[in-house]
């Protein structure tokens, strides 16, 4: 009997340590995992030497001098890895393969046995890089319903809730949870949001993050209801407040249609969910009594939303969007059900 686990690479941007919290989902359904995760926030030369090379390239016109140091770091890191787990894979899933060089690309579909596929968990207009080594992979998906394209060979996908280390209270202690990084399209909408929960007296936890802007920049654009922070919030971290919540709220990425996490994760997690993006209306896990889809402006009915109960769904709407459905299906291994997006 061969109880061998099937090795999976596994590359993304470790930025909030997402990569984390999917390792150890795939560790849970029974992969072992070479973790390929690059930070695109932090790099440190081996090296003087290194630094100094670099810098002289780059002098003499070389802009990707860089570029291709960080990768053949990675390669040898991944060899290392990969000679450990004895000198192949079985399969290799990239989210957001465009982090990644075309050359690092091939060389890992080369040892790998099975699929090595990409999924585009941002839209492709965000990152348009990804056109260019898009045909690298066996299997390409994307989560916005505006990205496929008959002309394209694309394949449709969602967002996934996690499926293992779930722990959810019998009476949840905070009531309606967000958490988001500032993008100005989306502020008014926060801010109202923000107000008019307030004036109907709703306890919240409403959280705003900045990157490229101080504490005080920040603050000042926000009602005092909103906390403020500087800096990237680990994802596990956000996913633990979430689950401790009764419900979430998801304010729209202007650059994209497809749905975030948080809808799924209000879905397994049985949450109800407030959302400014009305595309969820096509989705086969909507149901008004625990989806309120907001205008951005008025919060008419939202006290009645809450009041409520929630809608339950046959049980194979919930495995369909866990992780456990989500990695088989993109993997191609059955059993699993298959995953669309609406037209």
């Amino acid at each position: 009997m061969n109880d061998r686990k099937p090795t999976i690479v596994l590359g993304m941007p470790a930025d909030n340590q997402i990569h984390k919290t999917i390792e150890s989902a795939l560790t849970y359904h029974g992969f072992d995992v070479i973790n390929i995760a690059v930070d695109g926030q932090e790099f440190r030369y081996p090296s003087f030497a290194s630094r100094l090379s670099v810098k002289i390239r780059q002098a003499l016109g070389d802009k990707h001098a860089k570029r291709r140091l960080k990768s053949r770091l990675l390669t040898e890191s991944f060899e290392q890895q990969l000679d450990a787990a004895g000198g192949s894979a079985d399969y290799a899933l990239f989210i957001r393969g465009d982090t990644y060089t075309p050359e690092f690309l091939q060389d890992v579909k080369r040892r790998v046995r099975g699929n090595t596929v990409n999924y585009q968990w941002d839209g492709m207009s965000r990152f348009p890089n990804i056109r260019d080594c898009a045909a690298l992979f066996d299997k390409f998906y994307v989560f916005d319903p505006a990205d496929i394209r008959p002309s394209e060979n694309y394949l449709p996908a969602t967002n996934f809730y996690f499926d293992h280390n779930i722990n959810l209270p019998e009476t949840p202690p905070n009531d309606i949870y967000f958490v988001g990084f500032h993008m100005e399209p989306r502020r008014a909408a926060i801010t109202a949001f923000a107000r008019e929960t307030e004036k109907l007296g709703l306890k919240t936890d409403l959280a705003i993050g900045g990157l490229d802007m101080s504490e005080a920049e920040l603050r000042r654009l926000y009602p005092e209801n909103i906390r403020t922070f500087i800096g990237i919030r680990r994802f596990e971290d956000n996913l633990k407040v979430a689950q401790q919540a009764e419900i979430l709220v998801d304010f729209k990425t202007p650059a994209h249609n497809g749905l975030s996490f948080r809808p799924f994760e209000a879905l397994g997690y049985r949450k109800k969910l407030i959302t400014t993006n009305a595309g969820i209306k096509k989705y086969d896990f909507y149901h008004p009594d625990n989806v309120f889809v907001w205008d951005g402006e008025h919060l008419d009915g939202l006290t009645e939303f809450i009041a409520r109960p929630l809608h339950e769904f046959p049980p194979e709407i919930y495995q369909k969007y866990s992780f456990g459905n989500w990695i088989n299906y993109i993997l191609d291994i059955e059993p699993h059900q298959k995953i669309s997006l609406p037209e």
